[in-house]
């Protein structure tokens, strides 16, 4: 527990008064069980006073994050007009940009919205800024039709926002009766390409928006996505998981937004221009949600983030569930490379078009993933630059040899901050030849699939963990690059620190079932690991 001077100089007067009464004799010795008890109280109210100012801190800074997304709007949409308010039944900033960003990427034609609202504003200032493109915006309350229209001829976007009375009807699903709204203005659309989900309210039956993907699955158009609010509440989840379960060509993705949500997939075709992202890990709960989350936030539409985990048993494999983000798993653990060549078997048997290795101690800023990618065509492996903590051994991968900046790299809070400047930036060239790369995230094109290993090998699975992509490039006859427009924040080590602390061989690591931090603490207490190392040697 950290204590304030304030504290410390309580606890002393306490620990004072306590000396002069033992010193007064034992007549007095009474008081010091109701000292002791005035101290306790203390110290859990003040512990409990600074997690109260915590929260509220955390919860302030969340508030400031929305409102600063909500001004955005203004400049990157271009609009003149003050927006209704968001929150509450509206659908909060941070969703309503995820909208924004999936629509300006992949310019659907038309996008259907379950409920109409700020939502309908935003996703009709998008098309405005295309310059193509409608929305069909479904509401059942004839209230808020008039209110939507209203508001969106005042903005001007009659042109690509049509709202229209749609009254919940029944409809039989799987033999269930379930409510929905009437989809029969819907009958002269031949293609949906997006569907944003925020209706109708939870009240309304169990699950209340399970219907949309059975009624409308057929008419949406191969590689279409789905975008449904309030992700955090327990119906939303299950409603996933049972999309997942019984329609054969449905993904989704979890982002941790202040209400939620989930970015589901539709995708009957090979993956020829999708780009298939591995991150590899084995019992780093803390690494992994941060690095995962920043891959999620940050990552473009055609890239795949699929976990492949080492028999992980420290609540990883749980958290990518209850998170729907997709996870390939092992009964037991086989190492690094092993997971490197499942993700190598997946892009090649799935056809995709380009692979990204990345560890799981790293930080993904936005515009990183797609700056790479773009150079991956030409050179056969590529990788970002980093720290130059974080490069190690390939010093061409340094930021510091090609940009100057003044604040802190190190601090993984500035990632953001270092991809923005390099945006900035004015480099006469975007990527550099080198021999080799560090792998804590890089990518490959499909021409590395003639120096594979053996079939369905891209690396020999008898080096468990380290070496592989040095290996890998000392093969490789096209060019090799670093990307200078790309950056990762890599914490470097961590990856590494669970399977050979004391250059064990693998298959006898005495460490292997814990996590990092359980790992580091044995480490650095002579004691504690002597004991474990005898107990070890016992048990085995």
């Amino acid at each position: 527990m950290n204590l304030s001077k304030q504290n410390i100089l309580t606890i002393l007067i306490l620990a004072m008064i306590i000396y002069t009464i033992v010193m007064l004799g034992p007549s007095y010795l009474i008081g010091i069980p109701f000292l002791f008890l005035f101290l306790i109280v203390f110290l859990f109210f003040n512990k409990k006073n600074k997690e109260l100012k915590k929260n509220f801190e955390n919860e302030l800074e969340a508030k400031y994050k929305q409102l600063e997304i909500l001004s955005s709007f203004y400049s990157v949409l271009g609009i003149e007009k003050s927006l209704p308010a968001t929150g509450g039944w509206a659908a909060s900033p941070d969703f309503l940009q995820k909208i924004s960003e999936v629509i300006l990427q992949r310019e659907p034609g038309v996008v259907v919205e379950a409920s109409s609202g700020i939502s309908s504003l935003i996703i009709g200032y998008c098309f405005k800024k295309i310059g193509k493109g409608k929305v069909i915006s479904l509401e059942h309350d004839i209230l808020y039709v008039e209110k939507s229209k209203k508001m969106i001829l005042d903005h001007n976007l009659e042109k690509y926002v049509e709202v229209i009375h749609a009254p919940l009807i029944e409809y039989d699903i799987k033999g269930k009766k379930w409510l929905w709204y009437d989809i029969n203005s819907l009958k002269n659309v031949s293609e949906i390409d997006m569907v944003v989900v925020d209706g109708p309210p939870y009240y309304v039956q169990e699950f209340s928006r399970y219907p949309v993907i059975p009624l409308l699955y057929d008419v949406m158009s191969n590689d279409s996505v789905l975008v449904i609010d309030d992700g955090n509440r327990k119906e939303e989840k299950e409603i996933i998981k049972r999309w997942d379960k019984e329609y054969e060509y449905i993904s989704s993705e979890f982002f941790s937004f202040e209400t939620g949500a989930f970015l589901v997939k539709k995708d009957k075709g090979d993956k020829k221009d999708k780009t298939l992202l591995a991150f590899t890990t084995a019992n780093q709960l803390e690494y992994n949600i941060r690095g995962v989350r920043s891959i999620i936030e940050n990552k473009p539409d055609y890239v795949d983030l699929v976990v492949f985990d080492d028999a992980s048993n420290d609540g990883t494999v749980e958290w990518c569930k209850d998170n729907a983000i997709s996870i390939v798993t092992k009964e037991q653990s086989k190492g690094l490379t092993n997971s490197w060549n499942l993700a190598y078997a997946k892009f090649k048997q799935e056809n995709y078009k380009h692979l990204i290795f990345a560890n799981n101690d790293i930080i993904v800023p936005k515009n990183a993933i797609h700056q790479l990618i773009s150079q991956n065509d030409e050179y056969a492996i590529v990788s970002a630059l980093s720290t130059k903590k974080g490069v190690g051994h390939q010093k061409l991968q340094d930021i510091r040899k090609y940009y100057d900046f003044d604040f802190d790299e190190y601090d993984y809070t500035n990632t953001q901050i270092v991809q923005n400047f390099i945006d900035n930036a004015s480099l006469p060239e975007k990527i550099k030849d080198i021999e080799y790369i560090n792998g804590f995230f890089f990518s490959i094109n499909r021409s590395i699939i003639a120096y594979e290993y053996s079939e369905n090998q891209l690396f020999n699975p008898k080096s468990v963990n380290v070496g592989n992509e040095d290996e890998l490039c000392q093969k490789v006859k096209e060019p090799i690059g670093v990307v200078l427009n790309s950056y990762i924040f890599h914490f470097k080590g961590v990856s590494l620190e669970i399977y050979n602390p004391d250059n064990l061989s693998f298959d006898y690591n005495i460490y292997r079932d814990f996590n990092w931090q359980k790992v580091n603490e044995l480490k650095n207490s002579t004691l504690k690991n002597r004991w474990f190392k005898i107990k070890n040697r016992f048990s085995s």
